[in-house]
């Protein structure tokens, strides 16, 4: 091992040790090694630079944006009301809700935190309120938020399809079978743990919520209809993502202000100040994690890993279930955005190796993103869901551990099984 990667290896971390942002120890660690290997400071500049010149990345705080006029103009609500007139007959019902709404809300926002602040600042109250314990509300709420993700558009896709040099569009086809069984199966899991939790039938409180579903649907046809135009216009060739990311923000700006007349002038202002922090965090990621991939590049680290992988076993199922357990392991600690532009570039020309699809392996790869948003000691869902509770971490992750099981099971089927992943991209060919 040469000095320069030892110096990877180490310094960055025990700059995440000592409690640096993840962007500070992913920038400081680049440029050490640059200096390192005698490269022009300018390469620095350059990696960074050319990290943001990246056009798909528009859509990024597009869609998030999308997410936020949809809760403050109050499109989201329609949503709930219609899986809760459904769905409010069943026991533990408000948990099966909270996870097909954030299935539908996913196929718009593309965030996971995101998801899960803008239906869990709903539902996690409700179901408090309807007797569920405050850990199993949000564990519930966590565990929809990642679906977020997953079911497309999703901001790490984005990311990922550009390192990995992949159609955005494949990429979000991929997603949507896998996204469905994932959440049906979420939602299943909610289902059999608030019946073993004796939950009771929720009552309908909300005035509407006594219509019937078709009478609801039909109020609410204005924010069903938003998914079915973004996606389809996509998948028809329409328009780009990019595109989609404009069209999603446009006609959320019209339902809320035209149709539905509630978007406040606070909520248009929160809308527009959430999507602009958390877009500008994650370009200043985008930025740090570019320099720092780079510097792996120019080691060779993803060639060298090849070799070591191909002395291990050449068979692409082992390989990818030791990938899987390295991407459970580094997912704990790590921040999403930074996992895929640090590991990508190393892990893609490793798995084209073995003959693995990219567009397969993005899903396995966005999956084990899902349970990192979990786990502690990052888990960013883990986080906002006992916030919005007010419970400890301690307790919701005891709660949400059915839920993880559940996860790294579905991984292991779509590992196994590449046709879950490649069967929609390939009809839409």
């Amino acid at each position: 091992m040469s000095d320069v990667t030892l110096a990877l290896a180490v310094l960055f971390p025990i700059l995440l040790l000592l409690g640096v942002p993840i962007y500070a120890a992913l920038g400081i660690t680049g440029l050490v090694v640059t200096w390192l290997t005698n490269v022009p400071l300018v390469f620095a500049t350059q990696s960074i630079l050319n990290g943001l010149d990246n056009f798909p990345l528009l859509a990024i705080p597009a869609f998030i944006l999308a997410g936020n006029l949809m809760e403050s103009g109050g499109i989201t609500n329609d949503i709930i009301r219609i899986f809760r007139r459904s769905f409010g007959h069943v026991h533990g019902s408000l948990g099966i809700v909270t996870i097909l709404s954030c299935m539908f809300f996913a196929a718009i926002s593309g965030s996971g935190p995101g998801t899960v602040a803008a239906i869990g600042a709903i539902m996690i109250p409700a179901m408090i309120r309807q007797g569920y314990p405050a850990p199993y509300s949000a564990a519930v709420s966590a565990t929809g938020g990642t679906l977020g993700v997953l079911i497309p558009p999703s901001n790490p896709m984005i990311i990922y399809a550009i390192i990995a040099n992949v159609s955005v569009t494949d990429l979000f086809a991929a997603g949507m079978l896998p996204g469905l069984i994932v959440g049906l199966t979420l939602a299943a899991v909610a289902y059999f743990a608030a019946r073993r939790s004796g939950a009771v039938v929720t009552q309908v409180q909300d005035e509407q919520e006594q219509d019937s579903v078709a009478s609801l649907m039909w109020q609410g046809k204005w924010a069903l209809a938003m998914p079915p135009i973004v996606l389809g216009g996509i998948y028809t060739g329409l328009f780009t993502p990019v595109e989609a990311s404009v069209v999603a923000v446009a006609y959320a700006l019209v339902v809320s202000l035209v149709v539905y007349r509630s978007m406040t002038w606070e909520g248009f202002n929160r809308a527009f100040e959430g999507a602009v922090l958390m877009g500008g965090a994650l370009m200043i990621v985008v930025a740090c994690s570019t320099l720092f991939a780079r510097t792996i590049t120019l080691e060779r680290i993803p060639q060298e890993l090849v070799e070591l992988f191909s002395l291990i076993s050449s068979e692409p199922l082992v390989i990818l279930l030791l990938i899987n357990i390295l991407l459970l392991i580094i997912g704990t600690f790590m921040e999403t955005i930074s996992a895929i532009i640090i590991l990508a570039p190393i892990l893609v020309p490793l798995v084209r190796n073995f003959g693995i699809d990219p567009i397969h392996f993005g899903i396995i790869l966005i999956i084990n993103i899902e349970i990192a948003f979990l786990t502690p000691p990052l888990g960013v869902n883990l986080f906002v869901g006992s916030q919005i509770a007010g419970v400890s971490i301690e307790k919701v992750f005891r709660a949400i551990l059915p839920f993880i099981a559940a996860l790294i099971g579905l991984l292991a089927l779509i590992t196994l099984v590449p046709g879950l992943s490649l069967l929609i991209p390939s009809l839409l060919r």
